[in-house]
């Protein structure tokens, strides 16, 4: 792979709390809270850096206590600050879930409104240079539109693919005006309703979805990642009308929240570090599902766990197994 990552998006602190009970009412729950760096895409450009990946991080703090926090942390862990801003005017966005003992998260607050008022397509612009050395450009929709729609405009441009996490079903829709094309969009089941069909229908049955990928909104994306928590993951090639279906790993689930996160870190791995022309989606579908199940065994946001090494060991440890068939 040549040259560096480029990830673009939201930066913010991530205070988590699980109960050690099973049950979700409205009450306290004695538990235990975990505070920890946080944001998509600082997230993805941590594990990218774990899988030593070069990677350039794009996006804004505070200058405050927690600003000061993520800054220190991506130091420690060898991800670029250069491109990080810091700003008086913008207040550390704050993500805060509540899970049970399980690990499911059932409520979750995201505090980020100040800090996506940086996130426009000026921060594109006044980083060109850099972003048209990138191997690949990955984007989460914290940006705002026109930012997102500059940063693929600079992607189409110059021959390098471009990467996607839609965050949540309303800032998915944030994709939708985007006037050029995107390699990998990355959704989950409420994002793929609210993006492409919002009713209820059988994500299970693929040839309901084969019939959306003729719809004009499917036009745009080469490829569209669905993950559906423990019913795993689909990639469906928009052009060839072909599913590929991953199964999710079993594992000791502490808390999900950053496994989406390290599943497209572990795409985005495989596929960089593919010789071949074409994507062996394949190879890339199953390293990000053994890239999700280190996030899901740790109370973090990034796993301590995750390295090539353990991740590519995992993946031809399983390669074999009835876990990848």
């Amino acid at each position: 792979m040549k040259n560096y990552v480029s990830v673009i998006g939201g930066v913010n602190i991530d205070i988590k709390g699980i109960s050690t009970g099973d049950k979700a009412d409205a009450d306290s729950h004695p538990g235990k809270v975990f505070f920890s760096a946080g944001g998509v895409a600082r997230n993805m450009a941590e594990n990218l850096s774990r899988l030593d990946l070069p990677v350039r991080l794009f996006g804004v703090t505070g200058k405050d206590t927690f600003g000061d926090f993520i800054f220190n942390d991506c130091a420690v862990k060898g991800i670029s600050t250069e491109f990080l801003m810091q700003s008086p005017q913008v207040r550390t966005s704050v993500y805060v879930t509540l899970a049970n003992k399980t690990g499911s998260a059932f409520f979750a607050v995201n505090d980020m409104e100040s800090a996506e008022e940086f996130l426009n397509a000026d921060l594109i612009k006044n980083n060109l240079d850099v972003l048209k050395q990138s191997a690949m450009i990955v984007l989460d929709t914290n940006l705002k539109t026109d930012a997102l729609d500059e940063a693929v405009e600079v992607a189409n441009e110059n021959g390098i693919p471009v990467f996607i996490d839609a965050v949540s079903s309303e800032k998915a829709l944030r994709v939708k005006e985007i006037s050029g094309t995107v390699d990998f969009l990355s959704v989950n089941n409420s994002e793929f309703k609210a993006l492409f069909k919002n009713c209820n229908f059988d994500f299970n049955k693929g040839d309901e979805i084969v019939k959306l990928m003729k719809e004009d909104t499917f036009e745009s994306f080469k490829y569209v990642i669905l993950k559906m928590d423990k019913e795993g993951v689909k990639i469906i090639c928009t052009k060839e009308e072909i599913i590929f279906n991953f199964k999710a790993r079993q594992t000791n689930v502490k808390e999900i929240s950053g496994a989406g996160d390290a599943f497209n870190a572990g795409f985005i791995f495989s596929v960089l570090n593919d010789e071949s022309d074409l994507y062996d989606i394949t190879k890339a579908g199953r390293m990000g599902m053994c890239a999700a199940g280190f996030a899901l065994r740790s109370y973090d946001s990034v796993s301590n766990e995750i390295n090539k090494k353990s991740l590519t060991d995992l993946y031809n440890q399983k390669l074999n197994s009835d876990e990848f068939i």
